[in-house]
């Protein structure tokens, strides 16, 4: 079974009609992604002639990352430079847990393009850190920080003393820190979960000072790959990250406006349709705005009007996502060919479905 309304089995062209009246009627639908890039990508195609608001299924964790490009900036590499570059890895804060092997792969090869024979590791602590997993003690690393304080004043400390300037923070193996990187040629900080803006500033303020006389940069490890590929996905086809909307016929990016549970919470919108193709995704809680479901579900999401069970790229059908371990997209094969319907293929039956509502194409 693939479909359903209410409760209620139907056959999928009945679910896809069902649908599209309920877009057609909306004056502010709202959709919440969670795909790989093709879904995606038919998802704000699809939102773009409806009008709707979209966002990824975790945007609140995500807009602190897309935040750090669109409001900071800075300085930046790919996994594949780093392993070729750098001679000197500079940990900042935890790392996620899915990015533990691209360190460790790191760690078992050495710069090519250096001229140093093995690769150094620091990791840069602040108040409260995680326990350091196993996987990351087997770095080795020599740990600079200090638990008395929150990593942007760490971070803000490091950065001073480089200048040459003097702190009154004290910080644990400050001394191996500069002498680490004074011999290092290519010092590269890498970090995925620093969220607050003041750690990213500092960061990439220090990143600019050491730039001014030599090389440095930064690797950044998103919390969720395939979350990032829908942010370049969404930035390629409207100029912006998700928390985008359409409801004036253009594209326009507003966090605070496009936040789909705020347009929800404040009966803004009119219509969510909720996609994921994780399996343990789980419907947020119930509202009173019309809801499609489309996911992996074997039973009707509770609390929707229509879902459509649907497949998962890379394992029902062939699919695109992205991977920091090369920093770009690449192709993921069904590694268990199914029949379920991937989102790109029920978008394209949804948008025949509009034209019969009498939605323009």
């Amino acid at each position: 079974m693939v479909a359903w309304i209410g409760s209620q089995t139907v056959p999928l062209p009945a679910a896809i009609e069902q649908v599209a009246k309920l877009l057609a009627k909306s004056r502010c639908p709202v959709f919440s992604i969670e795909s790989d890039v093709h879904g995606s990508r038919s998802l704000i195609a699809l939102a773009e002639r409806v009008g709707a608001t979209y966002d990824h299924v975790n945007g609140r964790d995500l807009l602190h990352e897309v935040a750090l490009h669109t409001d900071i900036g800075g300085f930046f590499a790919t996994a594949t430079e780093v392993r070729r570059r750098a001679d000197l890895i500079i940990i900042v804060g935890d790392i996620a847990a899915a990015h533990h092997d691209l360190l460790l792969s790191l760690a078992s090869t050495t710069a090519d393009l250096s001229s140093s024979s093995r690769r150094r590791w620091l990791q840069i602590k602040g108040k409260a850190p995680a326990a350091a997993s196993e996987p990351l003690r087997r770095l080795k690393a020599i740990e600079v920080g200090s638990s008395d304080f929150p990593i942007d004043a760490v971070l803000g400390s490091l950065r001073a003393v480089l200048a040459g300037r003097k702190t009154s923070a004290p910080l644990a193996n400050i001394d191996a820190f500069l002498s680490e990187m004074a011999s290092a040629r290519f010092p590269v900080f890498v970090f995925s979960h620093l969220n607050d803006p003041a750690s990213l500033a500092m960061l990439q303020g220090m990143l600019a000072d050491i730039n001014r006389a030599r090389r440095a940069t930064a690797l950044f490890l998103p919390c969720d790959d395939d979350a990032w590929g829908m942010v370049l996905a969404s930035t390629w086809m409207t100029g912006f990250p998700p928390r985008t909307g359409f409801s004036t016929g253009s594209p326009i990016h507003d966090p605070w406006l496009c936040d789909i549970e705020r347009m929800i919470a404040d009966k803004e919108a009119d219509m969510h349709l909720w996609v994921s193709e994780r399996d343990e995704a789980r419907l947020p809680k119930r509202s009173r705005v019309p809801t499609v479901a489309l996911v992996r579900s074997e039973r009707p999401a509770a609390g929707a009007l229509v879902t459509v069970r649907i497949g998962k790229a890379g394992l029902d059908h062939d699919g695109v996502v992205y991977s920091s371990r090369i920093g770009t997209l690449r192709s993921v094969a069904a590694t268990a060919p199914s029949a379920l319907p991937s989102i790109h293929s029920i978008v394209g039956q949804l948008e025949q479905a509009l034209q019969a509502e009498g939605l323009p194409s």
